[in-house]
């Protein structure tokens, strides 16, 4: 339930230090295909952030999946359950909005803008 948000603060502050780091030190500041290599990089780590928070939301869809299949346990167990996987699903939604937000400037701006 938390791996979302921890992927979102994780890549939260992962952009930003080595954002900072780009322009502090000339750190990766050559260009490749027209962007900066920084950017290329920030620009990977972020697909890669989608993905991990992609695969946790297919994760607790498959749970979902499952839960609805088969009520072995008591109508309030079964609500309960159910409830958390959609808190789940929604706290991915939620973080992997927040790390397109978060990653909007790099598409928008230069590296030290």
């Amino acid at each position: 339930m938390v791996a979302p948000f921890a992927l979102w603060a994780l890549h939260f502050v992962t952009l930003y230090s080595l954002q900072g780091l780009a322009c502090a030190q000339q750190l990766w500041r050559s260009r490749v295909g027209g962007l900066e290599l920084m950017t290329w990089v920030l620009w990977a780590l972020s697909a890669a952030i989608l993905a991990a928070i992609a695969w946790e939301a297919w994760r607790v869809w498959q749970i979902r999946r499952a839960l609805l299949e088969r009520d072995d346990c008591g109508r309030a167990h079964h609500a309960r359950r159910y409830f958390m996987v959609m808190v789940c699903l929604l706290g991915a939604a939620i973080s992997a909005l927040g790390v397109v937000f978060t990653m909007t400037p790099l598409a928008f701006l230069p590296t030290c803008a």
